[in-house]
């Protein structure tokens, strides 16, 4: 994309953030003036789930209707393409709202550049289904470069190794400093820290930045229509909320299946009635 051919803003300051990227925390954010920023993905994981529970009902009846010969799987598989479109769609949509917002907030606090912490070889040497499937960070920076250029901020990738084991508090490694999701405890102090907040003050110390958090943690959440802010009784400094939204493992959405695959043999009950009759004639008579 040319530079030249985007309409972009005239910067306000010259501020620097320091952003780590995540899941439960999609983005949380340090700037050289102590704010801080966290925007939650929590709807993100839910979307997914929720879309998982649709794609595993489609899937499961085109494949039991295609195994027993049944010309509707056909029906079947054009609805688990379009169901699997729609998820990426809305993913992207959830993915684009956050990431405008972001620009937007950090563009009005006078900030000119954005460092984003790559975790390197993480797909490939700690994969699974977050960050496979739900937490695209290629796409993500790929649109983050894009949008943040519309507002004249730059963004630099730097390496994030160990930085969500090392204590932005004392500098040191703690072997348990993270003892759960979202939560970090200094072991020298005692004192705790959101973990991806941690992460991103060990991405700013790496650069050379001191930076002292000086104001209240603002934390966000995304939706479709808007990201919205979290109220002070959902503050979420320490430990991320879980998402209880479970892959298709019973529940409604087998038992919609079940009732949806009853319904399709119903409907093809008296072929089937002919098909055995017709074969077990076949048979007595030697056939």
């Amino acid at each position: 994309m040319n530079p030249r051919s985007i309409k972009q803003k005239d910067p306000i300051g010259d501020k620097e953030a320091f952003m780590d990227t995540g899941l439960n925390n999609l983005f949380a954010v340090v700037t050289t003036d102590g704010s801080v920023m966290l925007i939650k993905g929590g709807s993100i994981k839910s979307e997914y789930y929720w879309w998982k529970g649709e794609i595993a009902i489609y899937q499961a009846i085109r494949d039991l209707l295609r195994n027993a010969g049944l010309p509707t799987w056909r029906e079947y598989h054009e609805k688990y393409l379009k169901a699997m479109y729609k998820r990426d769609k809305r993913l992207r949509h959830l993915y684009i709202t956050a990431i405008r917002f972001l620009a937007d907030k950090l563009y009005r606090r006078g900030v000119k550049k954005l460092y984003i912490g790559y975790p390197i070889m993480l797909s490939q040497n700690n994969g699974n289904e977050y960050n496979t499937n739900i937490w695209w960070f290629r796409k993500i920076v790929l649109w983050i470069v894009d949008i943040f250029m519309e507002y004249n901020i730059d963004v630099e990738i730097v390496p994030e190794d160990n930085t969500s084991k090392e204590c932005s508090i004392c500098g040191n490694k703690h072997k348990n400093g993270r003892k759960h999701r979202g939560l970090y405890i200094c072991s020298k102090t005692g004192k705790k820290i959101n973990a991806d907040i941690n992460a991103a003050l060990n991405i700013a110390r790496r650069l050379g930045y001191r930076i002292r958090i000086a104001r209240k943690i603002e934390s966000y959440s995304i939706t479709h229509n808007d990201v919205k802010p979290l109220n002070p009784r959902q503050k979420a400094n320490t430990q991320d909320p879980s998402i209880e939204t479970p892959p298709l493992k019973g529940g409604e959405g087998v038992i919609l299946m079940a009732k949806t695959v009853v319904e399709i043999f119903d409907r093809y009950a008296s072929r089937y009635d002919s098909w055995y009759e017709r074969n077990k004639i076949i048979a007595e008579n030697g056939g």
